[in-house]
Order: structure tokens, then C-alpha cells, then sequence
């Protein structure tokens, strides 16, 4: 796979060789060359050494009239696009003292905010294809507009990768990950009450795909930086913002691609935090959760391909790949995959019967789903049901192209999701034994390992803070039902959290893979102050 670095040179290029002349940075970050100065007596200056000056200072005067006249001619798009090494880690960097802080201007940050998100939903991120790129440079621009290093990627043409890094005062503290996706799923305007990718502002509300899953998201988390740089209050801990592409499609070629060829750049980073949970208002109306996933089920994604003679519809066969898949599809339909409730689902059902004055038997789940009322009454919310088991569901169906005209092939992509814990070779083994039939093939289009994150952790602390000051709430860990780009960072030993501090209202939720997808302008600035306020809280501020 090729790729290249939205820039001159990738910040992960070998070091200059000593031997190469050293560059002088002038104020735009543009490098000149020096000439090395020879050694020179304390007491003589002979012509020798005067003719050395005179020509060193000719070659330098030279240089810097060819960048000025390179840097008039260059539109500043251009020099916005060079790379930023200090997006890398480093011993040490930044002040270490300044100014008392300065107020933050919310209803300038609010507008601001609004705006960008507005723009950002503008330009169409549909993944498949994803086109990211435009839109990650419209990001880094913003950082570098406030004087945040930040740089791009672009792993396959088009697609686009960011990372931005505010500097903190603590070198020896691991860095925080703000991560967000910038691609989003189809959308079709017809549905729509607005158009999908208008980022309308409407009602108090801003509108269109990615609103919520997952540009809104990305906003705050960017917007919570500026203000932090804008206000001059100093973290004793580096925080990285990296919007990735492709999460939609399984990270691939987005958030796996990063890990894969760019780890330097976060090899500092020891904490993340990801779309995944939120705030949650309780029954009372009074109080509220941070509902925060510490771990989440894992795609097995499947194509089934059956196979049949092929002919005209005038006269059919017996059978048919259609018809030998549908029966196999039915099969799928009718199976019940055993209940299994991992730990994280049970506290997280324990806390909010407590919390919200539940059913009594949540309690105790695992023991509630022995009594068959119960578990029927309980695994009738699709929600709880695919929280204690794992989920089979046909959602791709394809064959002839016309009507009269018999297929030799037929198929299906199913999506299966597995609960932690689940083996995936054991699952096909048994939907090959439901399905009965060894001509269909089976191929596993997208599969990863899942992992979990400890539910006690600095960072966890500091969201449980965050929750008792800002909102007096509890924190409640949680498994979520789908799947993030988390995951291939906790595979490299990052403590990784699903936790947005935005409340989502449930008629808003239905819009995410849905239609008339929104975020309300209050949410979305109450989630910027609260995410200001837990950076400064771990950022022991």
C-alpha cells in the first residue's frame, strides 16, 4: 500500500546527518541553510578569514532572498501543509510558567463551534469511498491557525488522517488521546427532513449526517483545545487529537493504518478517549449518569455464498441459489445464540437499578435469566438483548440482476456481533451446523480480537470528578453493543474509554445510522465546557 505524508517529509524522517548543514527555522517555520563558521584567532583577522565572512554572508543573503521571493509566490495553504514534528512526543517542551489564565469567551466558543461543525458536515465523508482528506486538512488548519502543531496523512488517495498535540508542562506524565472518526455512514436526502449534508442550523439544532457519529464528537474535542491554548492554561500533560478515516468500514485503512505506520507518534500516550458512552438523564428527570464503556462487542462479519443452476425463470429447477440461500437465512433467523452476561454488563445493569430504581432482578442479572418469564419480557428490548448475547443479523442481499434471469449465485453479508469473551472459529462452526448445508460457502470479511480497559484508572477518576462537580452524577462503566476504532489502540496497552460529555436525547440517538440526524447547540457547547473542565482536571489543573 502506498501512502504519503500531507507534507514536505514525514515527522517520523531519519535525523539530518551530522555531516549536512545545520538549517536556521526563520518565522514561519521555513529552514535556511547556514554555512559552517571557520575557527577564527582572538588576536588577527587576516584577509583569508575576511574573504570567508564576506562570502558566507553573500551565500546567506542569497538563501534568504530566494525564500522570501519562494514564500511570495507560494499561496498560504501551501505552508500551512508542512509537517509539524512537534506533533511527536519529546523529553521535554512548552513553558513552564505564565500569566494567570484567561477567562474563556463561551458565546464566542459556542458560534465558533457551531460554524465549524456546520462546515465539517458540508463536505460529504460518505464511507464508502470516504474522502477524508479535505476534511482533515480543514482541521489541521484550524489547529495551526492558533499556533498548534498539527499534521496530516494520506494512506490511500483520498483519505485522510489528522494529529494535532497541545503541549503540556508534564514530561514525564503519559499523554491523553482525543479520538474521533471523520467518515460517516450513507445517507439518502430523500429520508431527510433537511438534506443530509446541508449542516443546517435549525431549531436550535444543528443538522445532518455526522452530527453525532461522529464529527459532532470531534468538535468538541477540538474546540475544548483551542479554548484551553486561547485561555493560557497550562496541562501537566500533552493532549493529542487524532481524527482518523474508514471507521465506519472497520478502521482498516483509518485508525488501523495509524497504529500500524505512524505509533511514534503517540508512543508517549497512555490514555483515550472515543465516541462510545455519554451522559444519560435518569428517570427522575433530576439526575443524570456518565455512562462510560470500557469495552465493546467485536464484528464477525460474513458472506454466505450459495450456488445453483443457472437459466431462465420461465422454467425453474427445483432449486435455485436463491432459494438455497433463503432457506439458510431462515435457519440463521430462527437460532438462539446462548446468554452470557459478562461482568461489565452485569454492574453496569446493578448500578442502574440502584440508580434508577430499576426492576428489582437487574440486581442480580445473571441470576433474574433463569426465571423464563423474565428473560422473555427482558431480551424483548433489542438492546438487552444483544448486551447478553451474540447477534446474527442478514443485512446484504444479492443475485440476478433480472428479474427473468435464474443466478448462479447468490449471497448474503451477515453482521455479527460478539460479546467479549466469544470465540469467533466456534461461532461459524455453529452457524455451519444451523445452516446444514456444505455448499454454502462461508468467508469472514472483517474480524478483531476484543479488548477491554480497566474500570479504575487515573483517567476514570477523573471522569468520576468531572461528573460529582459538574453534574453531581455517578459514573457507571458499560459495554457498548458496537464497535470503535478503540480497540486498536488498546492493543497497544493504551487505557482506552467511550466517553462524550454530551447528553444525547433519545429521539436525537434514533438519528445515528438513521435519518435527521442532530445536535442540539446547547449540547454541543455544554460538551466542549465539560470536556475543558475534565482535561484540566487530568490535566491537574
Amino acid at each position: 500500500m502506498t501512502y504519503r505524508q500531507d507534507a514536505a517529509h514525514s515527522p517520523a524522517s531519519p535525523k539530518i546527518a551530522r555531516s549536512q548543514l545545520v538549517a536556521k527555522t526563520i518565522f514561519d517555520g521555513t529552514k535556511l541553510p547556514l554555512v559552517p563558521q571557520q575557527s577564527q584567532h582572538h588576536y588577527r583577522w587576516d584577509e583569508e578569514n575576511r574573504a570567508r565572512q564576506r562570502s558566507a554572508a553573500l551565500i546567506l543573503k542569497k538563501a534568504i532572498a530566494v525564500t522570501i521571493l519562494a514564500l511570495l509566490a507560494v499561496p498560504r495553504s501551501a505552508l500551512a501543509a508542512s509537517p509539524s514534528p512537534n506533533v511527536l512526543p519529546a523529553e521535554s517542551r512548552g513553558v513552564t510558567q505564565a500569566p494567570p489564565p484567561q477567562p474563556i469567551n463561551w458565546d464566542r466558543v459556542t458560534q465558533e463551534a457551531t460554524d465549524l461543525l456546520s462546515k465539517y458536515i458540508q463536505m460529504n465523508t460518505t464511507n464508502p469511498p470516504g474522502n477524508e482528506l479535505d476534511a482533515a486538512r480543514m482541521l489541521k488548519e484550524k489547529f495551526l491557525t492558533d499556533g498548534i502543531p498539527a499534521t496530516t496523512w494520506e494512506p490511500q488517495h483520498g483519505r485522510g488522517i489528522i494529529a494535532a498535540r497541545l503541549r503540556g508542562i508534564g514530561k514525564h506524565n503519559k499523554s491523553i488521546i482525543l479520538l474521533s472518526h471523520m467518515d460517516v455512514v450513507p445517507a439518502n436526502p430523500k429520508e431527510w427532513e433537511v438534506p443530509p449534508f446541508s449542516g443546517a442550523v435549525k431549531d436550535g439544532k444543528i443538522w445532518g449526517r455526522g452530527a453525532i457519529d461522529d464529527k459532532g464528537p470531534g468538535v468538541i474535542e477540538l474546540m475544548a483545545m483551542l479554548a484551553i491554548k486561547r485561555a493560557g492554561i497550562l496541562l501537566n500533560r500533552d493532549v493529542l487529537f487524532i481524527a482518523t478515516g474508514d471507521e465506519e468500514e472497520g478502521g482498516k485503512n483509518g485508525a488501523g493504518w495509524f497504529v500500524d505506520h505512524e505509533s511514534n507518534v503517540f508512543s508517549d500516550a497512555g490514555f483515550l478517549l472515543n465516541e462510545g458512552g455519554g451522559i444519560r438523564e435518569l428517570s427522575d428527570d433530576k439526575r443524570s449518569v456518565y455512562v462510560v464503556s470500557v469495552t465493546e462487542k467485536t464484528p464477525l462479519w460474513l458472506k454466505l455464498t450459495a450456488s445453483g443452476p443457472a437459466g431462465h425463470a420461465s422454467d425453474p429447477p427445483a432449486e435455485t441459489a436463491v432459494t438455497r440461500l433463503v432457506r439458510a437465512l431462515n435457519k440463521l433467523n430462527d437460532y438462539k445464540t446462548p446468554i452470557h452476561v459478562i461482568g461489565p454488563v452485569a454492574d453496569y445493569y446493578h448500578a442502574m437499578a440502584e440508580l434508577d430504581h430499576g426492576p428489582k432482578q437487574q440486581l442480580d442479572l445473571v441470576a433474574a435469566l433463569k426465571d423464563p418469564e423474565f428473560e422473555k419480557k427482558f431480551l424483548s428490548d433489542p438492546g438487552q438483548n444483544a448486551r447478553v448475547r451474540d447477534t446474527i443479523t442478514p443485512t446484504v442481499l444479492s443475485a440476478s440482476q433480472k428479474t427473468n434471469v435464474i443466478s448462479e449465485t447468490a449471497y448474503a453479508e451477515v453482521d455479527c456481533r460478539l460479546l467479549p469473551g466469544s470465540d469467533p472459529k466456534a461461532v461459524v462452526n455453529d452457524i455451519k451446523k444451523v445452516i446444514g448445508d456444505d455448499t454454502i460457502k462461508i468467508d469472514v470479511l472483517l474480524n478483531f480480537p476484543p479488548i477491554s480497559s480497566p474500570s479504575r484508572s487515573p483517567l476514570m477518576t477523573a471522569i468520576d470528578s468531572l461528573a460529582r462537580v459538574h453534574d453531581q452524577a455517578t459514573v457507571v462503566p458499560s459495554m457498548i453493543v458496537g464497535f470503535t476504532d478503540s480497540h486498536y489502540f488498546r492493543q497497544k496497552k493504551i487505557v482506552s474509554y467511550g466517553f462524550i460529555p454530551i447528553e444525547v436525547l433519545p429521539a436525537e440517538g434514533k438519528g445515528v445510522h438513521g435519518i435527521n440526524e442532530r445536535i442540539g447547540v446547547k449540547e454541543l457547547a455544554d460538551g466542549i465546557q465539560r470536556m475543558v473542565q475534565l482535561l484540566k482536571i487530568f490535566g491537574g489543573n
